[in-house]
Order: C-alpha cells, then sequence, then structure tokens
C-alpha cells in the first residue's frame, strides 16, 4: 500500500536563491500573508475567536513556564492536548498522568528550551503517555512560541509540496520529505508516519533538521522585507514567526488542499 502523494500548490507559489540568499515568490507571500490573517481552527470558529483562543493559550502557557514545576509542566500538557483536539483516549491519559509522568514532563519542557537543537526534549515528550510527535511539536510551539512550530499532516503536505526544482543555498532542496501513511484502509485521509519507528526516527529528524530551519528562513524574509500579517483577534501588525509560517500552511492547506 502506497503512501499519499504530495499535491503541487498553486502555479507561482515557491521559494528562490538570489547569490545564496533565500526568497519568497510574491506569490508565495500573498499566501502566507492571507493564509495566515484567515486562520480558523477548529474550522467554523471564527479567525478572530480562533486566533484569540491562541494568544490566550500563549499567555497562559508563558505564565506557567515562568515558574515552571510539574504541576506546571501537567497543566501546559493538558492544555495543548486539549486545544489541539487530541483523542479522548489519548488525552485522558495525559490528564491522568502519575507523578513519575508529571516530573518527566517537565524535565522534557526544559530540554526543548536547552542549548542546541530540541531533539531530546521531543523525543522524551514523545515517548510519554498520550503524547506523540505531533502532539510534542504544538507543545514545543507554545512553550518556546519564538522559535517553535507544530507539524501535523496539513503542514507535512505542504512543506512536503513548496518546489523542489529551486536552487535554496544551504538547504539543497525547497520543501521537506516528511513521511505519511494512510489512517485507515479507506484512504480517506492520511497521516504523519510516527507508529513505526522508522517513520517516526525520520520525521524526528526531518522536523529538527529540515522542517524548523526552513520556517525559521521563511519568518526571517517576510520580516526582513517589512511584510507583516494583520492579527485577527488584536487587529495588530506582527512580525512574523516560525509558528505563523506554520499556522499559514495548516490553514490554507487543510482548506484547499489534499487530504
Amino acid at each position: 500500500m502506497s503512501e499519499p502523494n504530495d499535491s503541487v500548490l498553486p502555479i507561482g507559489v515557491g521559494l528562490v536563491s538570489v547569490d545564496g540568499r533565500l526568497q519568497l515568490t510574491p506569490d508565495f507571500v500573498n499566501l502566507l500573508v492571507s493564509a495566515r490573517e484567515c486562520y480558523d481552527w477548529p474550522s467554523g470558529t471564527g479567525a478572530r475567536r480562533s486566533q484569540q483562543i491562541i494568544v490566550q493559550l500563549e499567555h497562559k502557557i508563558a505564565e506557567y513556564m515562568s515558574r515552571l514545576d510539574a504541576i506546571g509542566a501537567h497543566k501546559v500538557v493538558c492544555l495543548v492536548s486539549e486545544w489541539a483536539g487530541n483523542n479522548a483516549k489519548a488525552h485522558t491519559a495525559i490528564v491522568d498522568a502519575n507523578d513519575s509522568v508529571k516530573a518527566a514532563m517537565l524535565s522534557s519542557l526544559r530540554l526543548l528550551g536547552g542549548q542546541g537543537k530540541p531533539n531530546a526534549g521531543l523525543d522524551r515528550l514523545s515517548g510519554l503517555p498520550g503524547i506523540s510527535l505531533v502532539i510534542a511539536s504544538k507543545i514545543f510551539r507554545f512553550c518556546y512560541p519564538m522559535c517553535g512550530a507544530a507539524v501535523d499532516r496539513h503542514a507535512s503536505y505542504f512543506f512536503n509540496s513548496v518546489s523542489k526544482e529551486t536552487d535554496v543555498g544551504a538547504y539543497g532542496r525547497a520543501g521537506t520529505t516528511f513521511k505519511r501513511e494512510w489512517s485507515s484502509g479507506r484512504h480517506t485521509a492520511s497521516r504523519l508516519a510516527i507508529y513505526t519507528d522508522n517513520g517516526y526516527k525520520h520525521n524526528i529528524k526531518e522536523y529538527v533538521e529540515v522542517y524548523l530551519p526552513l520556517l525559521t528562513s521563511i519568518a526571517e524574509c517576510l520580516n526582513g522585507t517589512g511584510k507583516r500579517y494583520t492579527c485577527a483577534a488584536t487587529s495588530s501588525q506582527k512580525q512574523w514567526r516560525p509558528a505563523d509560517v506554520e499556522m499559514a500552511a495548516y490553514y490554507w492547506w487543510a482548506s484547499n488542499g489534499a487530504r
């Protein structure tokens, strides 16, 4: 049974390299700005309310992170799991975590913000009851919103589909190569391949070594050109973070892309 195929983004949406420096095509900039401003999840919540919930969640989690202990770490993971729509069985496992697991959550969150790459923290989180790489990446996104970004099947489709014909200097390729798999025998939807050792190892490496640097570069490129987006929750213009690039990609693909 073959993996789901990537689709092609609209013509004109891609990355270019000028003298080794990453740039976005005008159509790519417009897509990201429009999608970020319209971001709405869960679908039907409305952009203003949906983005307001995220702003409030960022503030709440920042308070826990400022005085982090095991109880606070557990509350952070519970909040993100609930917001992310984690399945009921997994969310219950998180809510019912014992003291040992709560202590592991605390050490994981600290590892995420340590020096170097967040591999160790993500790996430790992903192995805890009710948490997978997808949820772990969302926890990273909220605990460290200036450098973290979530990944899921929609984001993996989007960035796997960014033009691979363009030379982007040090990346050697434009997009990512996340592995996905079918979530059911009826092929109604795909999911990020994280439920086998091989799929998990590939995708966590791709997340840390390609996805996060790529989203960081895109955010820096947008900020460098002065292209901001208007937050629907606050009506203020804001600079881009990797998480904002992910939110735009997620919303565009959820609205327009293959399932």
